[in-house]
């Protein structure tokens, strides 16, 4: 028996090889590094672009007073490709539980918003037509009607799966129904105003976006202020804790700076005739869109480890 076993060949172990779960752990983490960091390249893109052409574009291109206006000018595909991709990209990053998560879906449904519906001729610079219409130009019409349709499609799409997950998913917590309700919310109200109000909405929807968006970010950011400290102090870490708690609330600070004096130049330019400095609607672009990147510059660092935050992170009780 002893010659006939030693005879017999080996039998290979066929035993399945189990990834195991901290790789895939792992994998999930580098990829929200990565989705946090094309945020940022997605603004510097922009920015790029937007003063590429300010200094060595056609003569009309180079004092517009706004980035949005820029949308008329050779710089037209990175403008909607950017604010489109930052939008898909908002809606992927789950934030915390409850508003942070609802804010940036919100964002995310509106930053499309603006990179198609076009400011009017007449805002930021731009000249309005020679009959001295100041409206979107009648040729950029069917675009945006063709554009707004499509987000249209994709919104019923995104909002029937998402009602579907809410309703099936029994694990899916209040703060998470009171979102998605939110959301719908949102998505019903433009698309009413696009079905009836269609020239206001033309006239009125890419400012109608544009503010919401960098104030939800900006709500967006106090929150990380007041959670990372928190959050640091229980794992012991209290330098960290400080540092991050006040980048994120220097860049919360910063955009609320911003909003308020835009909102007074703003007043001072309807109420008052003008005097207000020139371009200066463009420079408030540049100190939200920055402060934006540099929020997501901290939060990839902030979460290089975890991918998440714990509260985004840890199952429902």
């Amino acid at each position: 028996m002893r010659n006939l076993s030693a005879q017999l060949p080996e039998v290979p172990d066929v035993t399945p090889v189990i990834t195991p779960p901290t790789v895939r752990a792992s994998a999930s983490v580098r990829t929200y590094r990565y989705l946090r960091l094309s945020l940022v390249g997605l603004v510097v893109l922009l920015l790029f672009c937007v003063w590429l052409e300010r200094l060595g574009g056609a003569e009309a291109n180079r004092h517009l007073g706004s980035i949005s206006a820029y949308y008329y000018t050779p710089a037209r595909s990175v403008f909607v490709g950017a604010l489109v991709a930052i939008g898909i990209s908002l809606v992927a990053i789950v934030g915390r539980r409850g508003f942070e998560d609802t804010a940036l879906n919100i964002a995310g449904m509106l930053a499309p918003v603006v990179a198609m519906v076009p400011t009017p001729r007449g805002a930021g610079g731009t000249p309005c037509d020679p009959e001295g219409r100041c409206s979107v130009p009648p040729e950029f019409v069917p675009s945006v009607v063709n554009n707004v349709w499509g987000l249209v499609a994709l919104g019923v799409l995104g909002l029937a799966l998402g009602g579907w997950v809410v309703v099936r998913r029994r694990q899916s917590s209040r703060a998470t129904r009171i979102g998605f309700i939110l959301a719908a919310a949102v998505f019903v109200a433009f698309l009413l105003w696009f079905t009836v109000g269609r020239d206001s909405f033309l006239d009125a929807a890419h400012f109608g976006a544009a503010v919401p968006l960098f104030g939800l970010i900006t709500a967006v950011a106090f929150v990380n202020a007041r959670k990372a400290r928190a959050r640091r102090d229980r794992a012991g870490d209290a330098r960290a804790a400080k540092a991050y708690a006040s980048v994120y609330g220097a860049v919360a600070a910063v955009m609320a700076i911003a909003f308020a004096v835009a909102i007074v130049l703003a007043v001072m330019d309807q109420a008052g005739g003008g005097g207000t400095p020139d371009e200066w609607v463009l420079w408030v672009e540049v100190v939200l869109l920055v402060s934006f990147a540099v929020f997501w510059v901290t939060q990839t660092l902030d979460f290089w480890t975890d991918g998440l935050p714990e509260e985004a992170a840890a199952p429902r009780t």
